[in-house]
C-alpha cells in the first residue's frame, strides 16, 4: 500500500475551489456502484438515475436518493445529457460525474454540466474535444513530438481514391469513436470497399459521425497504456503503465499492470510521451493515453480516452491509490497529493472481464436472466459488479457483468489467485465467457507473458477446442450430478420433494431430460453415501458423494472429485453449473411443453430466427433475391455489437418481417428463405 505524504507537494491547497456535497452519476452498472462506494467514503451522497429493470440492482440500492427514467432507451436515459442535467438540478446535486461510457468523452455535455453551474468530474471540456476526435488528436499529438503511424481520414468515397499510398493491411475504425466500435481490417482493396461502408454505418450509429478513419495496421503489436492524472493547478503525473493487449473485437478482456514486456527503459519513453501530450492540451483530471509497441520495442500513439478506464482497478491495485476520490479532489481543485516521486509500483495485478456472450459461438452477446450467483472470496480478489442476486440482463447495455482482479506480490502470485477465484465464480443462466477466461490463464504464451493484440486469433483453435462445452463436461457427468441431488435435496418447492416427484420417485426409479433426449436412472444400492446405479439399464461406475449443500455438490466418479454448482427453478427444472457453463436438466416428472420456447413447426428449415432480442440496423437482403449459404440478410444490434444473420443455405428470399430500427424479440422469425433443391429431388421422391 502507498502512504501518501501531502505535506511534501508545494502546490497543495488547504482549501476546495468548489465544495461538492452530491453527485449525480450519469451512468449505470458497476461502475455506478464503483462511484458510489467512493463519494460514501468522502462523505458525499449521490443520486442515480435508473430504469425500472434495474431499480433493484445494487447501484439503485446503495444510492442516497434514486430517479426512475420513464424509458429503457439510450436516447431517453444515459444519452440524454439535457435530461441528466435537469435531474441533477432537480436534487439539487453540486456535480456529474460521467463514468465511462455513454457521454463521458462527449465535450458538449461537459461543457453543459458547467454552463449549468454544475461542477463536471472530468478533464475540461477542450481537451475531450481536442482527444475525441482521432484526426485532431493525432495532429496534437504529432505536435507534441510522439511517433505515428500513416493514416487517412474522411468519406469511404474519398479514402478509397487516396489510400494508394498506405500499406495493407489496414485498420478501419471511427474518427470520433472509441472502445473498439465499428473497427474492421482490410487486407486488400477489395475489403476495403466493402468495410468502409458499413464502418460509417457503425460510426453514425454509435458516435453520430460518419468520418471513417483508416491506419497502417502493426500486424502484431502490444497494447500499451499509461495512466495519467493532473489537477487544475498544472501538476501532472503518471501511474504507470497497464497492458491490455488480449482483446477480442477490438475490445480489452485481460488487463495487467505493470506490463510483462515493458522494462524500465521502454517504461521511461511510454510514460514521458503521455506526459508530453498532457502538457500540450492542458490536461487535468484522469486520463488514459493509449499506445501500440512492436516487437522492438518501437511506441506508436493510439488514441487518449479522457475518462477513467473500465480497467482503472489493476493501476489501484499496484499503487494504493483510490483514482474515483482523487477525480474527486481535482474537480474541487483540489491540488495533488502526491508527486511523481511519492509513486511506486507496488506487486502486480491482473483483471478479467467477464461478459454475458458466447465465446465458443464467435463472442455472441447472451442476454437472458442469471438465475444464480457466487462471487470469488474477497480476500482472494476485487470483484466489480452490480448484482449478487438474480437478475435480469438485457440486450439494451453493454455485456459486461463483472470485473475481478486479483493482486500478487508477483506476476505468478497474480495469476495464480485469479485463477482461483474464476474457479470460485458461479453463474448460472446466460451463457459467460468465463471458461474462455479459464482457458487463457492456463495457456503458456500468457503465463510466460507473450500477450499481443493477435492472441486470441493465434490461439484460437486450441481455446474453442478447449471450452467446447460437450467436449469436457459428458452427458453422464451431468447425469450423476442430476442423481445426487434427485437424492439428497430436501427443501420443499410447496410441500416437499416427494410430492412434487409423484410416482416418479418409487422403487429409486426417475426420468430426465437432457438435450431433449430422455433418459432413465435407477439406483440399485445406496450404502454410506456411496451410489450404484444405472443409465437406460446399463451399469455405471459408482457415485461417491463428498458434500451436498445449498447450491453445490462435491462427488467422486471415473477416478476423479467433480465441483457443480446447482439451483432449481420454481417449474422444477435443474441448472447446473460446471466448467462455467450452465446446463439444463428436466426432471421427467415435468411437463416437457413447458419448456418450448419456438413452437418448432412454426419454423421452417432456412428461416432467419433473432437468436437474442435487439435491433435491425441494416437489412442487406431484399425479396425475391437469390443468396447463396452465408449472404448476409440483416444486421441485428444487441449489447453495443452489431450481428449479421446470414442465410443457412442457398434459396431465394421468400420476405422479410421486420424493418430498420424495429425492435425484436429473442426467437422472432425475421426472414424465410425458400431452399433451392437438388435438380434430380423430384425425381427421387416420385419413384
Amino acid at each position: 500500500m502507498l502512504f501518501l505524504r501531502k505535506e511534501n507537494h508545494p502546490g497543495i491547497t488547504k482549501m476546495a475551489q468548489n465544495n461538492i456535497h452530491k453527485i449525480l452519476i450519469a451512468n449505470r452498472g458497476e461502475i455506478a456502484l464503483r462511484i458510489i462506494s467512493t463519494a460514501h467514503k468522502m462523505g458525499i451522497a449521490t443520486v442515480l438515475p435508473v430504469t425500472r429493470e434495474e431499480a433493484r440492482s445494487l447501484p439503485a440500492q446503495r444510492a442516497d436518493e434514486v430517479f426512475l427514467f420513464e424509458s429503457s432507451n439510450l436516447s431517453d436515459t444515459y444519452l440524454n445529457s439535457d435530461n441528466l442535467i435537469h435531474i441533477a438540478k432537480k436534487y439539487d446535486a453540486d456535480a456529474i460525474h460521467p463514468g465511462y461510457g455513454f457521454l463521458s468523452e462527449d465535450a458538449g455535455f461537459a461543457a453543459n454540466v458547467q454552463d449549468a453551474g454544475l461542477v463536471w468530474i472530468g478533464p475540461s471540456s477542450r481537451s475531450i474535444a481536442q482527444m475525441g476526435n482521432k484526426l485532431e488528436a493525432r495532429k496534437i499529438a504529432g505536435k507534441a513530438g510522439l511517433r505515428l503511424t500513416k493514416a487517412l481520414s474522411g468519406t469511404p468515397e474519398y479514402i478509397l481514391e487516396k489510400h494508394a499510398h498506405l500499406s495493407f493491411p489496414l485498420l478501419i475504425k471511427a474518427a470520433a469513436g472509441g472502445g473498439g466500435k465499428g473497427m474492421k481490417i482490410a487486407q486488400t482493396s477489395s475489403e476495403l470497399k466493402n468495410f468502409l461502408k458499413d464502418a460509417a454505418r457503425e460510426a453514425l450509429n454509435y458516435f453520430g459521425n460518419e468520418t471513417v478513419f483508416v491506419e497502417e495496421y502493426l500486424k502484431n503489436p502490444r497494447h500499451i497504456e499509461v495512466q495519467v492524472f493532473g489537477d487544475q493547478q498544472g501538476h501532472t503525473v503518471h501511474l504507470f503503465e497497464r497492458e491490455c493487449s488480449i482483446q477480442r473485437r477490438y475490445q480489452k478482456i485481460i488487463e495487467e499492470a505493470p506490463s510483462p514486456f515493458v522494462n524500465e527503459e521502454l517504461r521511461e519513453r511510454l510514460t514521458a510521451d503521455a506526459l508530453k501530450l498532457c502538457k500540450e492540451i492542458n490536461y487535468h483530471n484522469a486520463g488514459t493515453v493509449e499506445f501500440l509497441v512492436d516487437d522492438n520495442g518501437n511506441h506508436y500513439f493510439l488514441e487518449m480516452n479522457t475518462r477513467l478506464q473500465v480497467e482503472h482497478p489493476v493501476t489501484e491495485a499496484i499503487t494504493g491509490l483510490d483514482l474515483v476520490e482523487e477525480q474527486i479532489k481535482v474537480a474541487m481543485g483540489i491540488a495533488l497529493s502526491f508527486t511523481q516521486d511519492d509513486l511506486v509500483i507496488s506487486g502486480h495485478a491482473v483483471e478479467t472481464r467477464i461478459y454475458a456472450e458466447n465465446a465458443f459461438n464467435d463472442f455472441s452477446p447472451e442476454p437472458g436472466d442469471i438465475n444464480f450467483i457466487k462471487w470469488p472470496e474477497k480476500r482472494m480478489a476485487r470483484t466489480d459488479t452490480f448484482f449478487d442476486s438474480p437478475i435480469e440482463i438485457q440486450s439494451h447495455f453493454d455485456p459486461m457483468l463483472a470485473k475481478i482482479t486479483s493482486w500478487g506480490h508477483s506476476r505468478e502470485m497474480a495469476i495464480k489467485k485469479l485463477t482461483a477465484s474464476l474457479q470460485q465464480t458461479t453463474i448460472l443462466g446466460v451463457t459467460t465467457n468465463l471458461p474462455y477466461l479459464r482457458e487463457v490463464l492456463k495457456t503458456n504464451a500468457f503465463i510466460s507473458g507473450d500477450t499481443t493484440t493477435q492472441f486470441t486469433s493465434v490461439h484460437r483453435n486450441a481455446l474453442r477446442q478447449a471450452i467446447h462445452p460437450n467436449g469436457r463436461e459428458k452427458t453422464n457427468l451431468l447425469l450423476a450430478a442430476y442423481l445426487v441431488w434427485i437424492t439428497f435435496y430436501r427443501k420443499p418447492y410447496s410441500k416437499n420433494l416427494f410430492s412434487a416427484l409423484g410416482h416418479r420417485r418409487w422403487n429409486a426409479n426417475y426420468s430426465v431430460i437432457f438435450n431433449e433426449i430422455p433418459c432413465h436412472l435407477s439406483i440399485t444400492s445406496l450404502k454410506n453415501k456411496t451410489i450404484q446405479w444405472k443409465i437406460n439399464h446399463q451399469e455405471m461406475e459408482f457415485l461417491k458423494v463428498v458434500s451436498f449443500a445449498d447450491n453445490y455438490m462435491t462427488f467422486h466418479f471415473k477416478d476423479s472429485d467433480h465441483h457443480i454448482s446447482w439451483h432449481s427453478l420454481a417449474n422444477g427444472e435443474l441448472m447446473l453449473g460446471t466448467g462455467g457453463y450452465t446446463y439444463r436438466l428436466k426432471p421427467g416428472f415435468l411437463l416437457q411443453e413447458n419448456f418450448q420456447i419456438v413452437t418448432k413447426n412454426t419454423i421452417k428449415d432456412g428461416d432467419i430466427v433473432a437468436p437474442i432480442p435487439g435491433k435491425i440496423t441494416s437489412i442487406p437482403g431484399s425479396p425475391g433475391s437469390e443468396v447463396s449459404k452465408g449472404s448476409p440478410i440483416l444486421v441485428l444490434e444487441a449489447m453495443k455489437m452489431e450481428n449479421t444473420l446470414s442465410a443457412s443455405t442457398e434459396g431465394t428470399i421468400e420476405e422479410i418481417l421486420v424493418g430498420i430500427n424495429e425492435q425484436v424479440k429473442a426467437g422472432q422469425l425475421l426472414a424465410r428463405i425458400i431452399i433451392h433443391q437438388p435438380e434430380n429431388a423430384h425425381q427421387e421422391n416420385i419413384s
